[in-house]
C-alpha cells in the first residue's frame, strides 16, 4: 500500500514526465518502424558498423574498465548511487528492446546461440557490479548498527523515556482538540514552549505522529526555518513548501504562489514579458494573490497542519518573519501552525530587537500555549542509572556491578540524608534538570573516567567523588576552576585532610557573583569534603591533584615557579615576575602566595615534638618584600590581599616568626583592592588573651617588645595611627577590657606621637594626618578631642619655623559637593597649638611676609573674629572656592561697609534710607551683620 500510495504521489507531482516516458515506451512498439530506421541512422551505420569483426577486443577492454571502476567503489563507497542505478537501468530496457526486437545482429560467443552475445557480458557486468555493492552496503549497514549497541557516547537525541514524563495523555487531548480547531477566518496557532532539552521535540513528533495516523486528507508540512539564513529565504522557503504540497490537491495554485512569493519578497523582475504579463492582469482586474489564495482554500476546506520546530536556533530578525508568517502572511483559512521553542530565548530576543514587553507581543500570534513542565527528580535519576547501565561506564572502568548500592546511593544522594532511599529530595536533579543534561554529564564522565583508565590510575581515585567533582565542573564552572586552582579559596588544610572553611558559603557567594544556587554548590562540596570516605577520597591531600591533573595548564602557576624567584638578583627578579604576571591567569600571584602562605601555619611535629613548618617562610617573606617594590600597582594589591588572611590567622612557629609575620603589615597596600582590616588586626595583637590563642604559648615580656617594636617602626603609619586612635577611644569608653592590654595606653599614645615626630614634612596632608590622631583624651560630654601636649608644641615650632606652609593648609571646606554652599573654618587646634586664641592673633599680627597665603589667611581671620570665631557659611553667593581663592577680598570689602553702616547708625541716632538700601544689599552674613540688624530695629528709621 505504501508502495501504491508513494507511486501516486510521485505520478501527481511529475505527471508530465511520467506521460513523456510512458508515451516513449509506447512508442517503441507501436512505431517499431520509426525507431528502427532513425536507430539505424543515428547509432548502427556511423558507428557500430565499424566494429564488425573488432567486437572481442573491443568488449574486453569495456570489461576491464567496468571491473576497474567497481573494484575502486566497492573499497570505497559507502552508500548506494540512485543516479547511477536509474541511468544503468533505462539503458539495459533500451538494449534488451533492441535485442529482444530481432531487427540487429549480434556477434555470439557460442554460435548458434544468439543470447551469448558480446554485448550481453557489458550489462552483465553493470548488473553483478550493481548487485556486489548492494549486498556489500547491506552487510555494512549491519555492521554499524552491530557496532552502534556497544557505543559508549550518546548523541543528543530527542527521545521519549517510556513515557516517564506522563505526556502522551496530554498529546491525546491536544491533537483531539486541535482536530477541531481549522476555521475558515483564518489560521491557528499554537505553541508549545519550555525549557532547552525539556522535550519540546518529542512532544511534537508525538503529535506530528497522531495528525499522520488520520485517514482524513489534510496536508502536513514540517518547516525548518534555522535551515535558511536570511528572513527572505525563509518566505520563499515556505511558501514553496506549501505551494508544492497544495498542486496535489488543488489545481492551479502554483503560479498563484509563484506571484504571492514575489509580491512579498518584490522581486518583480523588469524583463518586457513580465511587465507585460503584470500590466494585462490589471487591465483585466485580476485579484490579489493572497485573497487567491484564500478564496481557494475556503472553497475546498482542505485542512493544513504546518510543525515548526526549534524557533529558538533562529536570529531576531528571523523570529519576527516567522512570527509574520504565522498571523499576517500565511494566514489562510483551515490552517493550524504549531511551534515549539523556548520562551525565554525567544523573549530575550525579541526584547533586545526593540520588541518592549516580547510576553504581550507572542499573544498576539499564538491563540494558545502549552508550557512543559520540569522534568521529575525521579525521572533524572532513573535516566542516569540506565545510563550508567548500559554503556557499563562504572562496571567496565572499575569493575563494579551496575545493580551496587554505592551507584544507587550516590545518584540518588540527598543532601540531609546521606544513606538515602529511592524516595527524597535528591541532589542530582538540583543540577541536571533534562534528559538531554544527562545524556551531555554521562557523555563527559565516561571520557574523564576512560581517561584515568586508558593511564591504569582509575584505583587511584573513587568514582564517586570523581562523578561529584565533575557534576560540578558540568554547571559550575568557576567554582570548579577555584578549587583546581585555588583550592585554598574554599578549603582549609587540615592534618593533610581538606575541609570546608567555616565561611565557604560567603566564598561560593563571591565567587559565583551571586547567591542563587550557593545551596546546590554547598551540598556538591559537602559530599566531597565532609561525606566521602573512601580510601583515595578527594578531601585527602595525597589524592587530591589526582582530580584535577588532566586540565592543569602552563597559564596556572606552580609553587617552583613562584619559589625560582627566590634565587634571582635585582635585575632578574624584576624581568622574571614581570613575564610571569602576563603570561599566567589573573590573580595567579595572589593565589599562589595565600596557598603557601596556609601552608606555613600547617604544623607539623618533628621527632622530638618540636612544631615546625613544612615550607620556608623566611624565603617566602623574603620574596614577598621584593614583590612589594615592583612597579606593577596591580601585582602589588594581589600580594596585599594575599598577605591579608595570614595576618589575621596569625599562626605562629616560634617568636622570630612571630616578629616576621608582623612586618608582612608593612608589605600591605591599603588600596580599593585590599580591604584588611586594620582595627581588628590590633585587637588580635594588643590583647593577651587573644595573641595567646593564636601564638599556641604564654605571652610575655618578649612577645610585647615585638609588638611594641612592630608598631612603632611600621611604615604604614597613617593607617596604623588612625586604628590606634579608635583603639584607645575604645579602652576609655570601657568598650574593651583594660586589664588584658599587652601594651599600656600611654605607651599607645606616645608611639603616635613619635609617627608624628619622625614625620620629615609635619605640615603636609600626612603630617596633619598623623598630628590630629596624637589624641590625650576626649571629653565624654561635648565629645571635644585634645591632644598630646608634645604633639602641639612639636607642631608650633614647625608652624614657627615655616608659617607659609601652615597658611597653606589652615582653610577648610566642609563636604559639600555643592561649589556654592559651603562651611569655611579655620585650621581646628590653632588656638591649642599657640595657647589662646589672643596668642594665635597676635602670632598672625607678627606674620609680615605680605604672601598669598598670608593674606587670605588674614582676611579670613578678620571675617572670622567677626563671626564671632564661628565657621562662615556660604549659601548662593557664588562658588566658595573662588572666594578663597581670591582671598576674600569681596568679602572684606563687604565686611567694612558693614562697619561704616554699624557707625553711620550709632552716630546719628536713626536709619537713613540709603544706609538701610546698602544694608539690604550685602549679602555678607555673619554675626556682626545680625548685631546691625538688631540695632536697626531699635532705630527710627528716615
Amino acid at each position: 500500500m505504501n508502495v501504491l500510495n508513494s507511486l501516486s504521489q510521485s505520478i501527481a507531482k511529475s505527471l508530465f514526465l511520467w506521460f513523456l516516458g510512458v508515451t516513449l515506451f509506447i512508442s517503441f512498439f507501436v512505431m517499431d518502424d520509426f525507431w528502427e530506421r532513425w536507430i539505424n541512422k543515428i547509432w548502427v551505420d556511423p558507428v557500430m558498423s565499424k566494429f564488425d569483426g573488432h567486437e572481442w577486443w573491443t568488449v574486453i577492454l569495456y570489461s576491464m574498465l567496468i571491473l576497474g571502476y567497481y573494484v575502486y567503489i566497492y573499497r570505497k563507497s559507502e552508500s548506494i548511487n540512485l543516479t547511477r542505478i536509474v541511468c544503468i537501468g533505462v539503458g539495459t530496457l533500451l538494449y534488451l528492446i533492441c535485442f529482444l526486437s530481432g531487427k540487429w545482429d549480434y556477434t555470439s560467443i557460442v554460435e548458434g546461440y544468439r543470447c551469448t552475445a558480446w554485448s550481453n557480458l557489458l550489462f552483465l557486468l553493470l548488473a553483478i557490479g550493481e548487485l556486489v555493492l548492494l549486498i556489500h552496503w547491506w552487510y555494512g549497514m549491519k555492521r554499524n548498527n552491530k557496532n552502534e549497541d556497544l557505543s559508549k557516547l550518546e548523541i543528543e537525541k530527542n527521545r521519549e523515556v517510556s513515557d516517564a514524563y506522563g505526556r502522551l495523555p496530554l498529546v491525546e487531548t491536544t491533537y483531539n482538540i486541535m482536530t477541531t480547531c481549522f476555521y475558515k477566518e483564518g489560521s491557528f496557532a499554537l505553541a508549545i514552549t519550555g525549557t532547552w532539552g525539556s522535550g519540546k521535540t518529542t512532544f511534537i513528533n508525538n503529535l506530528r505522529g497522531k495528525y499522520k495516523a488520520n485517514t482524513v486528507r489534510q496536508s502536513i508540512i514540517d518547516f525548518e526555518p534555522w535551515k535558511n539564513d536570511t528572513p527572505d529565504s525563509i518566505v520563499r522557503t515556505f511558501f514553496t513548501s506549501l505551494r508544492n504540497e497544495l498542486q496535489i490537491y488543488i489545481p492551479n495554485m502554483s503560479s498563484v504562489f509563484n506571484d504571492y512569493i514575489q509580491m512579498l519578497l518584490d522581486e518583480e523582475s523588469a524583463k518586457p514579458l513580465k511587465i507585460l504579463n503584470k500590466s494585462f492582469q490589471e487591465i483585466i482586474g485580476n485579484q490579489n494573490p493572497y485573497e487567491t489564495i484564500k478564496q481557494k482554500l475556503g472553497n475546498t476546506r482542505h485542512k493544513i497542519v504546518v510543525f515548526i520546530d526549534d524557533i529558538d536556533r533562529l536570529s531576531p530578525d528571523e523570529i519576527k518573519e516567522v512570527l509574520r508568517l504565522i498571523r499576517n502572511t500565511a494566514n489562510f483559512p483551515y490552517i493550524q501552525f504549531i511551534a515549539a521553542y523556548d520562551k525565554n530565548y525567544v523573549c530575550n530576543a525579541l526584547r533586545n530587537s526593540g520588541i518592549g514587553v516580547p510576553e504581550l507581543y507572542l499573544e498576539k500570534f499564538f491563540n494558545v500555549e502549552i508550557a512543559l513542565p520540569k522534568s521529575e527528580e525521579r525521572i533524572i535519576c532513573q535516566e542516569l542509572k540506565k545510563e550508567f547501565r548500559f554503556p557499563k561506564t562504572i562496571s567496565e572502568i572499575w569493575g563494579i556491578d551496575a545493580e551496587d548500592e554505592k551507584i544507587t546511593q550516590m545518584i540518588y544522594y540527598t543532601p540531609n540524608n546521606p544513606n538515602n532511599s529511592i524516595m527524597g529530595c535528591y541532589l542530582l536533579p538540583k543540577v541536571l534538570h533534562t534528559i538531554r543534561d544527562v545524556i551531555r554529564f554521562h557523555n563527559a564522565f565516561r571520557m574523564i573516567a576512560q581517561v584515568y583508565k586508558d593511564q591504569r590510575i582509575e584505583t587511584e581515585i573513587e568514582f564517586q567523588d570523581l562523578f561529584y567533582i565533575e557534576l560540578l565542573r558540568y554547571k559550575y564552572n568557576d567554582l570548579y576552576s577555584l578549587l583546581c586552582n585555588k583550592p585554598f579559596a574554599l578549603l582549609e588544610l587540615n592534618d593533610d585532610k581538606f575541609g570546608l572553611k567555616n565561611d565557604v558559603k560567603t566564598c561560593i557567594e563571591n565567587a559565583a557573583h551571586g547567591n542563587e544556587h550557593v545551596d546546590i554548590i554547598y551540598d556538591i562540596l559537602n559530599y566531597l569534603f565532609s561525606f566521602s570516605d573512601g580510601v583515595y577520597s578527594i578531601h585527602k591531600l595525597r589524592s587530591y591533584d589526582k582530580y584535577f591533573m588532566f586540565r592543569l595548564d602552563k597559564k596556572v602557576m606552580t609553587v617552583p615557579e613562584f619559589m625560582s624567584l627566590a634565587s634571582k638578583n635585582e635585575h632578574e627578579f624584576s624581568e622574571a615576575v614581570q613575564s610571569l604576571y602576563e603570561n599566567k591567569y589573573p590573580l595567579e600571584f595572589q593565589n599562589t602566595i595565600a596557598a603557601l602562605l596556609n601552608q606555613i601555619s600547617q604544623l607539623q611535629k618533628d621527632e622530638n615534638g618540636q612544631l615546625y613548618s613544612p615550607v620556608d617562610y623566611r624565603m617566602i617573606y623574603e620574596i614577598l618584600s621584593k614583590l612589594c617594590k615592583i612597579d606593577l600597582p596591580a601585582l602589588r594589591t594581589e600580594v596585599s590581599v594575599a598577605i591579608g588572611p595570614h595576618l589575621v590567622h596569625l599562626r605562629c612557629i616560634d617568636n622570630l616568626h612571630f616578629k616576621a609575620l608582623l612586618n608582612l603589615y608593612n608589605f600591605m597596600e591599603f588600596t580599593s583592592g585590599n580591604h584588611f582590616d586594620t582595627d581588628n588586626f590590633l585587637l588580635l595583637i594588643l590583647m593577651r588573651d587573644n595573641l595567646q590563642f593564636k601564638l599556641y604559648h604564654k605571652v610575655g615580656v618578649e612577645e610585647q617588645e615585638i609588638v611594641h617594636t612592630f608598631l612603632l617602626e611600621t611604615t604604614n603609619q597613617s593607617n596604623m595611627t588612625s586604628a590606634l586612635s579608635k583603639f584607645i577611644q575604645n579602652i576609655q569608653n570601657d568598650n574593651i577590657a583594660s586589664e588584658q592590654l599587652l601594651i599600656k595606653l600611654s605607651d599607645l599614645s606616645d608611639i603616635q606621637v613619635q609617627y608624628f615626630k619622625n614625620c620629615p614634612d609635619k605640615l603636609s596632608e600626612l603630617g596633619f594626618y598623623l598630628f590630629y590622631n596624637c589624641q590625650d583624651h576626649i571629653d565624654l560630654h561635648t565629645n571635644q578631642v585634645y591632644l598630646k601636649q608634645e604633639a602641639l608644641d612639636i607642631m608650633k615650632n614647625e608652624i614657627l619655623k615655616c608659617p607659609e606652609n601652615y597658611f597653606k593648609k589652615f582653610i577648610r571646606t566642609g563636604r559639600s559637593s555643592n561649589p556654592e554652599f559651603n562651611t569655611v573654618s579655620p585650621e581646628p587646634y590653632c588656638f591649642s597649638i599657640f595657647g589662646s586664641c589672643e596668642n594665635f592673633e597676635e602670632f598672625l599680627k607678627g606674620c609680615n611676609s605680605q604672601s598669598q597665603y598670608e593674606t587670605r589667611v588674614k582676611n579670613y581671620w578678620e571675617l572670622y573674629r567677626n563671626n564671632s570665631y564661628r565657621p562662615i557659611e556660604f549659601e548662593g553667593q557664588g562658588n566658595v572656592q573662588e572666594k578663597i581663592d581670591n582671598n576674600f577680598k569681596k568679602e572684606i570689602k563687604q565686611l567694612k561697609q558693614l562697619h561704616y553702616i554699624k557707625k553711620e547708625i550709632l552716630q546719628k541716632g536713626y536709619v537713613e534710607k540709603n544706609i538701610n538700601k546698602m544694608f539690604e544689599s550685602n549679602d555678607l552674613y555673619i554675626s556682626l551683620k545680625g548685631e546691625i540688624s538688631q540695632i536697626m530695629c531699635n532705630m527710627p528709621h528716615k
